[in-house]
């Protein structure tokens, strides 16, 4: 099969998030089928940027030919980020008429955070009488309305609103990576036989060539007696990093240590509440790559995953740190209010609600006051329920047979 994947963001392990276009795109190449991944040239999520000439770039990445389409840069959501979206669906457009037009394409998959990539995906589809994916990463309208505070009279939510529901009538296959989904995309025109749940995974690396800063001031901590929480991820508003931090500070400080990596526009706000409450044995690091989080995650005690709390998640979640920490066989703090539980499935660690800094308080203590053998009944549960229900190569396959079917209803109403 020839998949086309369309998405603005995505990443590699050289580039930085996002990874699961490449960690489909892998498992698809290994199974023998051609993937191309349209990508713009800039995403606030990667570590880093491809950099190259002229208004695109081929790069083979593990079998995987990568298209750069070259877009502007953006620094936070508001008109440089929808000119670069403007930009990037301008040239998938230019890609569909020259060199997506000498090809042949069986499926095209709309994949991006937003949903105006459906459009050109479309027109891709019809080109080549391909089948019609979309992927549903976040509910837009809603994310930004319920997230943002944006009214639905926005005229930027109206063109939003119109896109969603263009998905909803025109692709053969509707994917969500979100559990509880089907119910509002039904509401927008959704056939219920067209839509699939396919949810994130992980999937282990090498470990990396040296050992991160951050695994060494954990390493240092643990020695000390220290009981040492890690954090690998952005460090935004929607993390629930504040309610850690509130949480931390009423520990004893000499018993317990945090060690938090990544960047985010929050990272100062916290570093500084950190300072004025007082909180000892609180560090910060920088992002690193995906092969040292998941090393500096697994030498701690445990693991912190969270959220702030908000309706949007009634919809489920489905964070790849979620995932990466169950990977670690650690036991997981989880701190969330939504759809789904998956750290409480998993069996792997104490799941509080969101923003619940008494509650976040006791779960550290609790953990801390385990035996070692039951933490690492807990790191072990994690690790299986990853390998059993959310590795990539299952998961693949199921997008695959996913897909093979759609294809075979589409054929069947054709005819």
């Amino acid at each position: 099969m020839k998949i086309v994947l369309v998405n603005h963001y995505a990443g590699s392990p050289a580039h930085g998030m996002e990874f699961r276009p490449h960690q489909f795109a892998r498992q698809w190449v290994a199974a023998g089928h051609d993937v191309v991944v349209i990508a713009g040239s800039y995403s606030h999520l990667r570590n880093m940027n491809p950099v190259f000439e002229g208004s695109s770039s081929s790069e083979y990445i593990d079998g995987i030919e990568y298209r750069w389409l070259k877009t502007p840069i953006y620094h936070s959501n508001g008109i440089a980020r929808i000119r670069s979206i403007r930009t990037f669906l301008a040239a998938v457009e230019r890609e569909r008429r020259s060199l997506l037009s000498k090809t042949r394409v069986d499926a095209v998959i709309a994949s991006s955070t937003y949903p105006f990539d459906i459009d050109p995906a479309r027109r891709i589809a019809r080109d080549h009488d391909a089948l019609l994916v979309w992927e549903v990463h976040d509910l837009w309208p809603l994310s930004p309305m319920e997230l943002g505070g944006f009214s639905k009279w926005n005229p930027l939510i109206w063109v939003t609103q119109r896109a969603e529901d263009r998905c909803c009538r025109d692709a053969d296959l509707v994917v969500s990576i979100l559990p509880k989904t089907l119910e509002h995309l039904q509401s927008r025109g959704l056939a219920k036989d067209r839509f699939v749940t396919i949810p994130n995974g992980a999937e282990p690396e090498p470990p990396p060539a040296r050992i991160p800063d951050a695994q060494k001031s954990i390493e240092h901590h643990r020695e000390n007696g220290r009981f040492t929480i890690a954090y690998a991820g952005g460090i935004g508003g929607y993390h629930g990093l504040e309610s850690l931090i509130r949480a931390f500070a009423t520990l004893d400080p000499e018993t317990v240590a945090m060690v938090l990596v990544g960047d985010g526009p929050e990272k100062e706000r916290l570093e500084r509440l950190a300072s004025d409450l007082g909180c000892r044995h609180v560090e910060f690091h920088d992002r690193v790559p995906r092969s040292e989080a998941l090393a500096i995650i697994a030498s701690a005690d445990a693991i912190f995953v969270g959220l702030h709390r908000h309706s949007i998640y009634r919809f489920g979640i489905g964070l790849n740190k979620i995932y990466d920490a169950m990977l670690a066989a650690r036991p997981v703090i989880a701190s969330y209010s939504a759809g789904n539980d998956p750290i409480g499935e998993a069996g792997c660690g104490i799941t509080v609600p969101a923003e619940d800094v008494p509650a976040i308080a006791e779960a550290i203590r609790r953990v801390r006051s385990m035996p070692v053998e039951e933490r690492s009944r807990y790191g072990d549960a994690g690790a299986a329920f990853v390998r059993e229900h959310h590795d990539f190569r299952m998961l693949a396959d199921r997008f695959i047979v996913a897909m093979e079917e759609a294809r075979a209803r589409k054929t069947g109403a054709d005819g």
